[in-house]
């Protein structure tokens, strides 16, 4: 089990993101296509009201020209403005059996497509993302870290050295699907315009 530290700003023009990058030496570790499939639960628990996720990856790396597949476990968040969480991770050999296990079990999965350059320098992992529908964000993780204070005080000084402000958003990209969506709470059904795959 570990801790997550992450933060997700969004952002207009992402080249100007990674050329601020560059200047301060970071690497271009991979560029991927990820399909994040989001799993529904609901009778068994309501992961939603909980403050839980429980996300297949299907990852496409340019890099290394191959597929990846995960499945990760997302606790409640512990902290208020930042995306700070349990997490557990497990590599799987084939995602889109997984998907078709959870299927024949009756349950329901919700995808948010994106493209995703990566970037590493030093202690710092920036991921940024093309979502289709909702945007351009930078998210940012600190490893390493052993508490928030820490974490808050290793984020400040990234955001100052990069000149971007610390507008953090909490919220998955499936929560703000829904929220663009102004859906009812917890109406999960009403999301049409992420994709439901079949296959």
């Amino acid at each position: 089990m570990s801790i997550e530290y992450e933060v997700k700003i969004q952002v207009e023009d992402l080249r100007d993101v990674e050329e601020k990058l560059r200047r301060l030496g970071a690497m271009l570790e991979d560029e991927v296509q990820e399909s994040d499939f989001y799993i529904d639960l609901r009778p068994c628990k309501d992961l939603k009201s909980s403050d839980e996720a429980l996300r297949v990856r299907i990852s496409y790396s340019s890099k290394l020209s191959r597929y990846f597949s995960e499945i990760t476990y997302k606790g409640p968040r512990l902290t208020p403005n930042m995306k700070v969480r349990k997490e557990i991770t497990v590599g799987v050999d084939d995602g889109r059996k997984l998907l078709q296990i959870f299927r024949e079990l009756g349950f329901r999965y919700y995808v948010i497509k994106k493209r995703r350059r990566i970037y590493r320098y030093g202690p710092y992992k920036i991921f940024l993302d093309e979502v289709p529908g909702l945007g351009r964000f930078i998210e940012i993780e600190v490893e390493g870290v052993e508490n928030v204070d820490q974490f808050l005080k290793l984020m400040k000084k990234f955001l100052e050295m990069m000149k971007i402000s610390e507008r953090f958003i909490t919220k998955s990209y499936l929560e703000l699907f829904m929220e663009r969506l102004k859906l009812i709470e917890g109406d999960l059904e009403a999301l049409k315009v992420v994709d439901e795959e079949q296959g």
